[in-house]
């Protein structure tokens, strides 16, 4: 039986064998070349977090992504999600925020529009203790897709981007989407808006170029570490989310002698910052700060080590 043609829209260049796609080339990361040493000459394995601090919205007229929070989707008003998601931004962020200076690791945030200009104590948190910010789009609510025109998308990214920088007083460097969302244009359209690096592909253990997009790069995060994967949709109890995280270092940092790796953590106000969860997070983040065979830095960081690696 043959299979009917899909009709999908494709990015404007040819694919590379393997892919259905032109953005980037298949690479088989044994067969590339890293960079030789980190930040301050370390080695080995990058760690990096973000912390996620995103508003969805309440109106009914909003167009939804089917943002997680509560018990699900349910007619507006929907009041266990989004209460859900409040907790974040009224208590969740500051014990985070709490738990990672203790740490005393670095991290980084990506922040919508929404909070930027709604939620001013949040964002003054931010300012003085995170450090970098992603930029992550109008709302946690608000998905790019591919029923967006051209003109659509581009208009999104630019109000973001210029409505960010507003606020922050300096334009962000990287891109985090609403819950991971991309049409088939994203890529060229963050480019030509001046993002330097997007953390939306979560299919390496390296940084790497966007060949399809300019001077583009992408930051791998692991959607199977994130809090919001593994505690919210899969259920994981927080001390064994703590050890799922310790093995995976623990692999990395071992694989990393001899090709350096990365590992970028997904944190979400709502979710790690519940106190039922918080000691567990915290006793994590606390054992990863005290090991000596990691090193830490804001993503932007990351990222550039990548591209000094193949210079």
């Amino acid at each position: 039986m043959s299979l009917p043609e899909l009709n999908l829209v494709r990015p404007p260049l040819a694919a590379e064998p393997g892919y259905d796609h032109g953005w980037f080339p298949y690479s088989p990361l044994p067969a590339r070349r890293g960079p030789s040493a980190g930040q301050a000459g370390q080695t080995g394995l990058a760690l990096s977090v973000i912390v996620d601090v995103r508003a969805a919205e309440w109106e009914s007229h909003a167009p939804a992504v089917g943002v997680p929070g509560g018990r699900g989707l349910a007619p507006y008003p929907d009041f266990p999600r989004m209460s859900h998601r409040e907790f974040g931004h009224r208590v969740g962020v500051f014990r985070l925020s709490a738990i990672l200076r203790e740490a005393g690791i670095p991290w980084a945030a990506a922040l919508d529009v929404l909070t930027a200009e709604h939620y001013p104590r949040a964002l003054s948190l931010l300012q003085d203790e995170a450090a970098e910010i992603l930029a992550g789009g109008l709302s946690g609510s608000r998905a790019i897709t591919s029923r967006m025109s051209e003109a659509e998308e581009d208009h999104y990214v630019a109000q973001t981007m210029e409505r960010l920088e507003g606020a922050l007083g300096a334009r962000p460097r990287g891109w985090m989407s609403p819950e991971g969302s991309q049409s088939f244009r994203t890529p060229a359209i963050l480019a030509a808006n001046g993002v330097e690096y997007m953390a939306d592909w979560a299919n390496d253990e390296q940084p790497y170029a966007v060949t399809g997009a300019g001077d583009l790069w992408s930051l791998p995060v692991f959607w199977e570490l994130s809090d919001l994967s593994a505690m919210f949709v899969r259920g994981v109890g927080p001390e064994a989310y703590a050890s799922a995280v310790l093995e995976a270092v623990d692999v990395l940092a071992a694989d990393s002698i001899g090709s350096p790796r990365m590992l970028c953590l997904h944190l979400h106000p709502w979710v790690s910052g519940e106190p039922f969860r918080a000691r567990a997070v915290r006793d994590l983040l606390v054992e990863l700060a005290s090991r000596t065979d990691v090193w830490w830095a804001a993503p932007g960081v990351v990222v550039e080590h990548g591209r000094k690696g193949q210079r």
